[in-house]
């Protein structure tokens, strides 16, 4: 399905239903708050759980690493201004957050900084809602923002660790690549790349987007110079002659946001792109993980290690071959969906295909009828969101399940759950909105207010329940 121009100019939204979706976010934002309330003083009191020792550790250590300042220079000070320090598994965007509180004690840095945290994702989820209303009809926005902030971010919001903001910044990556598969406009390509650059700061696991987001891209470029051959091609809003352009914006943003930390890590363990986890992904255990690390932990060491001889791919293809790779992955990525929200929560995310599914029959239904139309129905290129969604998908579920043994809670999971459910809505809008000026404009508008209702609807009830018996 190729891209077309929309039919009708987006209408401007009437107050009324703007004051109705407002008064509804201020609606679920007391329960909001009062659940994070819960998991801040009540449920998260240990702060070995989920790592968060080490992110207190990290902002102590990287006040200490500031300080210790050699000769005076330009180039040092800028980096010591932005994120940078790293100690190889927690990465500088949510200890430099925290920068602040680094003389305090550790009861008073975790107390504070776990309430950042919560606020600081819940302004964030708020400003997605408000983006998200503009974008889509108010019931798949308002649907969108409650399973995702419910589902997903409010846990891990009150958690003294980077996992929530991650989720978020994986979103909104995910979002402008969503948009850059329908229009790659040139601009675009330099905020992909800042969001990929905090994200990266915020946790080393967003390469999997990037390499879903190239694969499509390139494999789209294929497909249209094979079909333009043929003298069928039909780019649409897309067009192949921006990636060159785009592709270096986007690593030129990159760099300028990731910088001060690449730098850093550089100098600290050899590689600007150093992470522990690249090699604890390749072990048979937890325990195994932290005996790597103390052995290895700083550029001289690691440099030590012989060539072929470092936890990874080439090391485990020579000592168990390619089956039992294969059988890791398989197995590790089963454990990995049953024991993240991806299986918890995994009946959201089949009733997101559903409504996708249901929304996708009709407009395909008057793809087929639209010689009775005057307005021609196209594609909104959604064959290559999909193949996106699946290749991320894969990507992501695999090398996860690959390091499953060492890491069980592996973030990379949990941050699909709100992209794949987005991506399934975003869709899903696109052909409503193409359907407006056509027959079936009554059908597609009441089966999606209905379903994203319902979606609504079933929230809002475990949210009464849940507040009639609050459990830490």
């Amino acid at each position: 399905m190729n891209e077309a121009p929309n039919p009708s100019p987006r209408s401007r939204k009437s107050p009324g239903p703007w004051i109705l979706y407002l008064s509804a976010l201020v609606l679920f934002a007391w329960p909001y708050g009062y659940f994070g309330a819960i998991v801040i003083l009540e449920a998260n009191l240990n702060p070995e759980l989920r790592n968060q020792d080490a992110y207190l550790d990290a902002v102590y250590r990287s006040a200490s690493a500031d300080a210790q300042v050699g000769k005076p220079s330009i180039l040092g000070d800028a980096t010591r201004a932005f994120p940078h320090y790293t100690d190889g598994v927690v990465d500088p965007l949510f200890p430099w957050l925290l920068r602040g509180y680094a003389g305090e004690s550790p009861e008073v840095l975790f107390a504070a900084g776990k309430w950042m945290n919560f606020i600081l994702s819940a302004v964030v989820l708020a400003i997605f809602a408000l983006a998200a209303a503009r974008a889509f009809s108010f019931t798949g926005a308002a649907a969108a923002v409650l399973m995702g902030g419910f589902g997903v971010i409010l846990e891990r919001s009150g958690f003294f660790n980077s996992d929530a903001l991650y989720f978020l910044l994986v979103v909104m990556t995910w979002l402008c690549a969503l948009s850059l598969i329908r229009q790659n406009v040139l601009w675009l390509y330099g905020v992909f790349g800042v969001l990929i650059g905090l994200s990266y700061l915020a946790e080393p696991y967003i390469w999997p987007v990037v390499a879903g987001f190239v694969a499509v891209s390139l494999i789209r470029s294929l497909w249209i110079s094979f079909s333009s051959r043929r003298n069928k091609g039909d780019t649409g809003l897309w067009t192949p002659s921006n990636q060159i352009v785009g592709f270096a914006m986007t690593i030129a943003a990159f760099l300028l946001v990731t910088g001060p930390r690449l730098t850093y890590a550089g100098k600290a363990f050899g590689d600007p792109f150093h992470s522990y986890h690249r090699y604890f992904v390749w072990l048979d255990s937890p325990e195994e993980a932290a005996r790597f690390r103390q052995t290895y932990p700083a550029k001289a060491q690691l440099e030590a290690i012989a060539p072929g001889e470092a936890p990874g791919m080439q090391r485990f293809l020579r000592e168990k071959g390619a089956v039992a790779l294969l059988a890791r992955g398989w197995e590790g990525a089963l454990a990995q969906v049953k024991s993240s929200v991806l299986g918890r929560g995994g009946w959201l995310l089949g009733y997101g295909f559903f409504v996708f599914a249901a929304i996708a029959a009709i407009h395909r239904w008057a793809v087929w009828h639209q010689e009775d139309e005057v307005w021609r129905v196209r594609g909104t290129s959604a064959r290559w969101m999909l193949l996106f969604l699946a290749l991320v998908l894969a990507i992501t579920l695999f090398y996860a399940g690959i390091g499953n043994a060492a890491f069980p809670e592996n973030p990379m999971t949990t941050s699909l759950f709100l992209p794949v459910l987005l991506t399934f809505i975003w869709i899903s809008e696109r052909y409503r909105r193409q359907l407006q000026r056509t027959r079936y404009v009554r059908l597609v508008n009441r089966v999606y207010a209905a379903l994203m209702g319902g979606a609504i609807l079933w929230i809002t009830i475990r949210i009464i329940d849940s507040i009639q018996t609050p459990v830490a």
